[in-house]
């Protein structure tokens, strides 16, 4: 069994202002992914953001393992180096709910479809 725990790590954004003309542009940004500027992810009420395995939240307060897994998350100490395999950049796993659970997912990277996570059903023509 899995539970995702999420964080939200900060993305900084610079914008290159022209003052003498109407020049505007992004021109660079930053991911921080300082482990000190990344933080557990909260919804409106302030708890802590856990999911399923298939990305359908869990509460903490209900879940035993989604307890258990903030628990564990919390604890900087027992993450794997930022520089070692365990870590990956890739799509969200919000959005992509299989991508991360086998290692033939990432070979098939051009099939997936993000997840839909509209309330509104889709609609066909």
């Amino acid at each position: 069994m899995h539970r995702w725990v999420r964080y939200e790590a900060p993305i900084m954004v610079r914008v290159d202002i022209d003052d003498h003309t109407e020049h505007t542009a992004v021109d660079k940004v930053v991911v921080c992914i300082d482990p000190d500027d990344i933080h557990l992810a909260r919804d409106y009420r302030g708890q802590s953001l856990v999911y399923d395995e298939n990305m359908e939240p869990v509460h903490s307060d209900t879940d035993h393992p989604a307890r258990t897994a903030l628990h564990v998350a919390e604890d900087r100490a027992g993450w794997p180096a930022a520089d070692s395999l365990d870590w990956e950049d890739g799509p969200d796993p919000l959005r992509f709910p299989d991508l991360y659970d086998d290692e033939d997912a990432q070979d098939d990277e051009d099939d997936l479809e993000p997840l839909d996570l509209t309330d509104e059903p889709a609609r066909t023509a």
